[in-house]
């Protein structure tokens, strides 16, 4: 009986004309001609699709499957013309149009960055290590953590440092929740790892380690006998080094990496986060390098916070910008990708708004990278 219902309908079905099925698609919802097209559900943390970068821009993130992009920068062939960048309207700061998509991405995020129960106690403990000073921090970091000076080996074979900051009874499993930034040789005095922001990081069990990379905004003489390494590419070349470096070293996985950054670091994040979406578990960048804005396409990017600033000394803003404009758009899963743009930084930053900041950061990489408040299990945090 049930089958002969079935065969009733699927002749009724027959009978309905292409163009009327096609109108009937039109009009479901979920389904839209000329518009970018949802990514199914709302996502962990409740960011609706599509995103306001992809109803300006008119992308559509829907992809058949994720598409890793290779390990060089994409440019256009010699005698080509380069396509137009259709994210460069957010280089006009002050414009009306840009001043909306601030002001909207600012709500979604804090409305996401609000319902992470970590955010709390890490604000309080930050507040608390900073107010007791650097001599309380170093009694505290002797006690408790313990700071490895190691070497990795670059592409080339070149040995490059790196510090490795965990608590004392880590244990190396490969499955820690960590953090890796990265910098390049200045010549100043090397800045002291152990910071606020990094103990409460530690606290929570995780890893935070940093390596050096050479500069790859300089050119660099070849190693003999050594295949060369683009200049361009030579500290992203470093940087992944680094990151498969400490997955050797059995302290975490890929799922548990993150790439964080603020200045010279944090564009090196978010040009890592494009060229090897795989690559992380959680990014933290500030922006990314203007060449690698036309990259990313049709990828699962890891779960994403930008921090800018409107005006900041140390990068162009709309470069942030154009990192989360380029990486909603493309986005083909549910994971977030959110900005936070404040109207300004720099030296006379009040410590609130930097504490309010990193509070957001830590938040957001525990969530994601599965790091819990001390005296909780891993299976306890959402």
């Amino acid at each position: 009986m049930g089958r002969l219902v079935a065969m009733a309908r699927y002749r009724r079905l027959r009978r309905i004309p292409l163009a009327a099925a096609l109108a009937g698609l039109t009009g479901c919802s979920g389904v839209m001609v000329a518009q970018p097209t949802p990514v199914p559900g709302q996502g962990p943390l409740g960011v609706p699709q599509p995103t306001v970068t992809q109803i300006a821009v008119g992308a559509n993130p829907t992809r058949s499957a994720p598409q890793v992009n290779q390990f060089v920068a994409q440019v256009s062939p010699p005698g080509e013309r380069a396509a137009g960048n259709r994210y460069g309207w957010l280089e006009s700061v002050r414009s009306g149009r840009t001043r909306h998509w601030i002001l909207i991405e600012n709500q979604a995020t804090t409305k996401a960055l609000a319902r992470l129960p970590q955010r709390a106690w890490i604000r309080s403990r930050l507040a608390q290590l900073q107010g007791q000073g650097p001599a309380s921090a170093e009694q505290l970091s002797a006690n408790e953590f313990v700071v490895e000076r190691v070497s990795y080996l670059g592409p080339d074979g070149t040995r490059l440092p790196m510090q490795i900051a965990h608590r004392r009874d880590l244990v190396r499993d490969g499955n820690q929740p960590t953090l890796l930034t990265v910098y390049h040789a200045t010549g100043k005095p090397e800045e002291r790892l152990l910071q606020p922001f990094v103990l409460v990081w530690l606290e929570m069990g995780g890893v935070y380690a940093r390596a050096e990379v050479r500069n790859g905004l300089a050119g660099i003489p070849p190693p003999r006998e050594v295949v060369r390494v683009p200049d361009r590419a030579i500290a992203l070349s470093d940087l992944f080094a680094a990151g498969q470096s400490l997955i050797d070293r059995h302290y975490t996985r890929r799922a548990r990496l993150g790439i964080y950054g603020r200045g010279f670091s944090g564009l090196m994040a978010g040009a890592a986060v494009a060229m090897r979406p795989d690559f992380f578990g959680v990014a933290l960048p500030e922006g990314t390098w203007a060449q690698y804005r036309q990259i990313a396409s049709g990828n699962c990017f890891p779960p994403t916070l930008i921090t800018t600033a409107e005006h900041d000394g140390t990068i162009r803003p709309w470069r942030g910008f154009e990192l989360a404009a380029v990486l909603q758009a493309e986005q083909i899963c549910a994971h977030p990708i959110l900005i936070r743009i404040e109207s300004g930084e720099g030296l006379g930053e009040p410590p609130a708004v930097r504490r309010e900041r990193a509070a957001d950061e830590l938040a957001f990489a525990a969530r994601w990278l599965g790091a819990p408040l001390p005296g909780r299990s891993p299976g306890k945090t959402p």
